[in-house]
């Protein structure tokens, strides 16, 4: 009797203190003291050697089962068994890519140049590659594009077909079309090749010798810097070769081509000589379109006083064009067919963020007048054109259209006052958010990591952990690379 009191008061401790010695301790004391009982009770009935069996058995059953089930039940879950493919830890400034429709493998570019192709169907295959060279996937996730020497060489993913080689830098791969520019002896070309049959170009026009490449998407760079973009500074910064190709022509500006034919489509999108930002970026999400529009080129140019003046394009058309914004010392992000503006009004020392979109010509906040009315914002977990993704005083994770406020999705989180570490990023959250310790058997520094993807709040993958993480990538298509000081993993999808 002694041993199932002392068993009593230590699970009640252990559940007050949270304590998980006192909790084990108090399944073992019970199975002891429940195997002391039934010794006292057969007395003398059996040979002493089937009593000692039938106590300790007793005491073993007892103790097992309101000891290990309790254990089972709250041991963390171990990265690598829900992770669909498994590589070498990332480190930091390493590069992770992925197509922006989801699709396809994961691009990891190591520190030292070397390059691999992650994706649950394959696993991880070492890609061939010198610290140089340039590597991108195709806007599909079907290819890889590698660069070397003024040499494109494209290879089918899943091994369709032998890799094309084709003379020349890329800037664009649109379907089966590659848009290339070649130099020789002073004189510049630009053609469109056929990659299922590369020998004869599908037309050749002539190009300035004098060029520069468009913007990397999703990226925050000075408004007024008129630094020129290097052919391929955007390419190796997405990790995605565009499918709408853009040239600069030093007398006219920047022009869209038509991959098919290599003629300028519409009206010239920017002047030589303006200081402006150009990217070609997904069209802004529309749930109620019943097709999704097709790649929308964005342009913002600063004014003598920092005013910024955004434009966007489809085939060449302008769909809509901002009022001046406000003087100041910006920085822009061109995503999802809408320009982010963050920065210094003139006059003012607070930092602050402007967006233009297709809803009004005026720059306006994020969000507009549509978040005024939600609940308090803790913290930001990422902005980008097409959502921001927030936690609020009540313990949720919330994101709004970043144009209008709309809301879009929510989640919970553990507790009003969790330790929240996540980020946005390829239409992707990633979000670690501390767990409170409710029963004796939790381990501490529990955590819940979740995989989310942030077009409809789905979550593509969740476990609970209580491992080190040092990295969070969040990827297209809801996936992650999640990484350790052992390993890194790839999650959702």
């Amino acid at each position: 009797m002694v041993l199932l009191a002392l068993a009593g008061i230590s699970a009640l401790l252990g559940g007050h203190f949270r304590l998980g010695a006192l909790r084990l301790a108090a399944g073992l004391l019970a199975g002891a003291g429940l195997g002391t009982l039934l010794l006292a009770l057969l007395g003398g009935r059996l040979r002493r050697r089937v009593r000692i069996l039938l106590v300790a058995g007793l005491a073993l059953v007892v103790a097992a089962a309101l000891t290990v089930p309790a254990v089972l039940a709250t041991r963390p879950d171990r990265l690598e068994r829900a992770a669909s493919a498994t590589l070498a830890p990332l480190s930091e400034g390493e590069a992770v890519h992925s197509a922006p429709d989801g699709q396809g493998p994961v691009l990891v570019r190591r520190a030292d140049g070397t390059a691999q192709l992650v994706s649950a169907e394959a696993g991880v295959e070492e890609v061939e590659a010198a610290p140089e060279d340039v590597l991108a996937l195709s806007a599909d996730g079907t290819r890889l594009v590698q660069v070397t020497d003024e040499l494109t060489r494209v290879s089918e993913r899943g091994g369709g077909s032998a890799p094309v080689e084709v003379p020349g830098t890329p800037l664009a791969l649109a379907g089966d079309v590659l848009v290339v520019r070649a130099c020789e002896a002073g004189t510049c070309r630009l053609s469109g090749v056929d990659l299922g049959a590369p020998d004869q170009p599908l037309w050749t026009v002539s190009d300035a010798e004098q060029t520069r490449g468009p913007d990397p998407v999703g990226t925050e760079l000075p408004a007024g810097d008129g630094a020129a973009t290097g052919l391929l500074d955007a390419v190796a910064a997405t990790g995605v070769l565009p499918e709408v190709p853009l040239r600069f022509d030093p007398d006219q500006g920047w022009l869209q081509i038509d991959p098919a034919t290599g003629f300028a489509v519409g009206r010239v999108l920017a002047p030589a000589d303006a200081e402006c930002r150009i990217a070609a970026t997904p069209a802004p999400s529309d749930p109620q379109a019943l097709q999704q529009r097709g790649p929308q080129v964005l342009t913002v140019c600063a004014g003598e006083d920092g005013e910024l003046s955004a434009t966007a394009h489809e085939d060449g058309q302008v769909l809509w064009e901002s009022a001046p914004s406000p003087a100041g010392d910006w920085t822009v992000r061109l995503d999802a067919g809408r320009v982010l503006a963050t920065g210094t009004e003139e006059g003012t020392t607070t930092e602050g963020e402007i967006l233009a979109s297709e809803r009004q010509s005026a720059w306006e906040a994020p969000g507009g007048q549509g978040v005024d009315q939600a609940e308090a914002f803790t913290a930001r977990l990422g902005i980008d054109g097409t959502r921001m993704v927030v936690t609020n005083a009540s313990g949720q994770m919330v994101a709004y259209d970043t144009a209008t406020g709309a809301h879009l999705w929510t989640l919970p989180l553990d507790s009003p006052d969790a330790e929240v570490r996540g980020g946005l990023g390829a239409s992707t959250v990633v979000v670690l958010d501390e767990i409170r310790r409710e029963h004796p058997l939790d381990p501490r520094g529990l955590r819940r990591l979740r995989v989310v993807d942030a077009d409809d709040g789905t979550v593509t993958a969740e476990l609970f952990t209580a491992e080190e993480l040092t990295e969070l990538r969040p990827l297209s298509g809801g996936r992650a690379l999640i990484s350790t000081e052992q390993q890194a993993v790839l999650l959702g999808g």
